[in-house]
């Protein structure tokens, strides 16, 4: 419950991304048909947060006896030209205005009027509800490996949404008081032969091990990026090809660090143009996924994070990319994985109290300069009722206070898509960075087998 915390004044914590699908638009009343008949897949898509009475508890997830589907699910028309310029103001205008918690905290767009013979959606998900691995496989549930379609069997009867009364939430968030610690330790003792020793057991533990994570990772400077921000968004899109990323890799750097590289490149560009002055190094707060093998549907948060310095003085790519591949290997087999994965695996059961300190603790400004969050996708096209789907671009928000700048990247069918996220003022010149991304993408790096230049990762 902590992305709830986080959810105050210019901070809204929803996730989405912005998809673009070949043809013209279905008709509308076919879509909501489609969407409907999906629903049951995801029952909490029909639940929305409820405060227990007496705060005794953290809020709970509970059906919504007036969901609306027609309410979620929304359709808009771009203004003439209809090109991405046009597709991303709205895509801000839509990413600026906050969920509404009485209802299910999600929302969907059919956007008509898209040139090119296109049209796309907008999705929407708070934070609270699913995270960046799982959005991938929940959006998939209203997308099909083929144009045919996937037959879903229908509910087994239709949705009767239970609503509990205000004596009986009581009875529930007493009976959570006294069972939470309970599962807890039960969690603790089934998960001891995988978690460190000592661990996972005292959310008091879990304050300190995120201390310590605070303390032991990279100091982040103060830049440009990192000032109060309001509530208003922009957006900006970057592609390139995923094989010329990973011809881009350089002895055991993965694909990630090819991204973090280029996000440093574009960064360090985006500074010197602007006449800004340049830090040695930005950090990035790098999601990482703690989901195990059968949990890829399950909602809720189920991600790490490590803390990675990107390199703003380098110039050369090559050592760039090692500088970060060898601290990205360094992270992963520290204990900070270990320690961000208690703060969350904590957060879902740790009483109210505790978990207003840790989202505290985790608001305090300039642990990380941004987030540079990539998310693998599937690599076959999919199809949204027939239609296939080209582009997929992440909405990654800004969060907490003086975080203006965010990149979500995800692969899908051979491209890698970036989205940027920015504060509408302090990043007016959003579209000045997509252009240093663009070109970071087409740096060339000396190759070191020898023998010139490798090829270029262009966009």
């Amino acid at each position: 419950m902590s992305s709830l915390l986080a959810e105050r004044g210019p901070i809204h914590v929803h996730v989405g991304a912005t998809i673009v699908v070949e043809g013209e638009p279905p008709p509308f009343r076919r879509f909501l048909r489609h969407v409907d008949s999906r629903l049951h897949l995801v029952p909490r898509f029909r639940q929305r947060i409820t405060e227990t009475p007496l705060k005794l508890t953290n809020p709970s997830w509970e059906d919504d006896p007036r969901f609306d589907l027609a309410w979620h699910v929304r359709r808009v028309a771009l203004p003439s030209p209809g090109g991405e310029s046009e597709l991303r103001e709205l895509v801000g205008r839509v990413m600026s205005e906050p969920l509404d918690f009485t209802r299910p905290l999600w929302q969907l767009y059919m956007i008509e009027g898209l040139s090119g013979g296109r049209h796309a959606y907008i999705s929407k998900t708070h934070h609270a509800l699913v995270d960046g691995v799982a959005a991938v496989d929940v959006g998939t549930l209203m997308l099909d490996a083929s144009p045919e379609g996937t037959k879903i069997p229908p509910p087994d009867a239709e949705w009767d949404p239970d609503e509990p009364s205000g004596e009986m939430l009581f009875v529930r968030a007493a009976g959570e008081r006294i069972s939470a610690p309970l599962r807890a330790a039960a969690k603790a003792a089934r998960g001891a032969v995988t978690m460190p020793r000592g661990t996972a057991s005292n959310v008091r533990r879990t304050a300190e091990g995120f201390a310590g994570l605070a303390a032991g990772g990279p100091s982040a400077p103060a830049t440009p990026i990192n000032v109060p921000i309001g509530r208003d968004r922009r957006v900006a899109f970057v592609r390139t090809k995923l094989e010329r990323l990973r011809r881009a890799r350089e002895g055991e750097a993965t694909v990630n660090d090819v991204i973090l590289a280029v996000a440093a490149s574009a960064l360090r560009r985006f500074f010197v143009e602007r006449g800004d002055r340049l830090p040695k190094r930005v950090v990035a707060l790098v999601p990482v996924s703690i989901r195990r093998p059968g949990e890829e549907l399950e909602l809720g948060n189920r991600l790490s994070t490590i803390l990675v310095p990107l390199p703003m003085e380098e110039t050369d790519p090559a050592v760039r990319l090692e500088q970060i591949s060898g601290v990205t290997a360094r992270l992963k087999r520290s204990e900070q994985v270990g320690a961000a994965s208690l703060i969350i695996q904590a957060t879902g059961w740790a009483p109210p109290t505790i978990n207003r300190l840790l989202s505290a603790a985790m608001a305090r400004p300039l642990l990380w300069n941004l987030v540079v969050s990539n998310v693998p996708g599937p690599q076959q096209p999919f199809y949204l009722l027939g239609h296939r789907v080209l582009e997929i671009y992440p909405f990654v928000p800004l969060s907490p206070q003086n975080h203006a700048l965010s990149v979500g990247v995800i692969s899908y069918d051979g491209d890698v898509f970036f989205g940027l996220t920015g504060d509408r003022d302090v990043v007016a010149d959003l579209d000045e960075l997509a252009k240093a991304f663009r070109a970071a993408l087409g740096e060339q790096a000396p190759s070191r087998s020898g023998g010139g230049r490798r090829a270029a990762v262009s966009a």
